[in-house]
């Protein structure tokens, strides 16, 4: 299985360098469900986005299902919680029918890892499970502590209280508890050499967030975590969110990574590219998304990204695949120039689209030490 991987990495990384289209889309996301149990301020589902709180139908996402073309991985995962979903073992298992050698992965907050559900994880042959963290009851002071009188007053828990999660959203010691668990199963079965799905951390970069980001890496490394993954705050919906000054996130990645490697922990950032990918994104000018991606909403919309949503190229229920893939309206996007949906749009750069991304694109990034 690791093989194939890389050999499919090693083909994308082609197909990019050469800004060469793949034939039909080998990566696909379905927005399984719009719902969540919280209601984080980062999160630009309901302001920006303004999506359906709906879930996708078995009839839609067979439909779905029946349009792709061999599909090298399909990942469960729209603007809610995938778990919320009440078909969505259902949907795991009907992806492994019809594509046997296809990754199946989702994003999950982690909320509902009771040991039931950990059970059906396991039994499911999921090949990636991405844990989005912020930040954990540290200590059962910090769990129970009264808010600083700085701290925001919107709440995230959709209801209830909240004094853990500062910028992100709250991980309580229960739900801590249940991942580590999940984690030493997890880890349990691939150390005798079961095929059991790789555990990844997703961390939001917030401003003077160092500390914490540090302490969730070596949270990572303590409880087992396979690797973790440093994604950009998007504050294009949210104007009154900050986020790291494109200086300082180099600083946060750099010092992440330094952490990590001290604990044998893999850290990546796709704003952080590596040298094969930067050569391979022509230096943030073209868009590492676009040669084989297509996002598929809860009604059968297609679109070219997670982030543009609302730009729809064709519908899988209403149309094959080809016939969107090789559509004008999605052949734009892939240029010459950039599309005027994606002006502004840093999410998968190494820079920071505003401002000056020329200029800040030739600032090297330096590890930073712990001095």
């Amino acid at each position: 299985m690791l093989a194939l991987r890389l050999y499919r990495q090693a083909k994308k990384l082609a197909r990019l360098a050469t800004k060469t289209r793949a034939d039909t889309p080998r990566e696909v996301q379905l927005e399984v469900t719009n719902r969540c149990n919280l209601d984080c301020d980062m999160c630009p589902r309901l302001i920006l986005l303004k999506v359906p709180e709906v879930d996708m139908s078995w009839e839609t996402f067979t439909q779905v299902l029946d349009r792709l073309d061999s599909p090298e991985s399909i990942t469960l995962t729209g603007w809610g919680e995938p778990l919320m979903h009440p078909r969505i073992f259902d949907f795991v298992a009907e992806i492994h029918r019809r594509f046997p050698s296809c990754d199946v992965s989702f994003t999950t907050n982690a909320h509902f890892f009771t040991e039931a559900f950990i059970e059906k994880i396991l039994a499911a042959r999921v090949s990636r499970v991405n844990v989005s963290l912020e930040e954990l009851p540290w200590s059962d002071a910090e769990a129970t502590t009264p808010p600083p009188s700085d701290f925001r007053t919107g709440n995230p828990m959709k209801g209830h209280e909240n004094y853990v999660a500062r910028d992100g959203h709250p991980t309580p010691r229960k739900v801590v508890d249940r991942l580590r668990r999940f984690l030493d199963r997890v880890n349990a079965e691939r150390a005798a050499g079961r095929d059991f799905p790789e555990v990844r951390m997703q961390v939001v970069l917030f401003p003077e967030g160092t500390e914490i980001m540090l302490r969730l890496v070596d949270f990572a490394a303590e409880a087992g975590f396979h690797a973790v993954n440093l994604v950009r705050l998007d504050v294009r919906g949210r104007p009154d969110l900050r986020r790291p000054s494109w200086e300082d996130e180099r600083r946060m990645i750099a010092l992440a990574r330094e952490r990590a490697e001290s604990l044998g922990v893999p850290l990546g950032s796709v704003n952080d590219h590596g040298a094969l990918l930067k050569l391979a994104s022509h230096s943030d000018r073209f868009c590492v998304r676009l040669d084989n991606f297509i996002y598929v909403d809860v009604s059968g919309n297609v679109a070219p990204c997670c982030l543009l949503r609302g730009h729809r190229v064709g519908n899988l229920v209403e149309q094959p695949l080809r016939e969107i893939w090789h559509g004008e309206r999605m052949k734009r996007f892939y240029g010459p120039g950039v599309h005027p949906a994606c002006v502004g749009c840093d999410a998968f750069l190494n820079c920071y689209a505003e401002p000056a991304p020329l200029e800040r694109r030739a600032l090297p990034i330096a590890s930073v030490s712990h001095g």
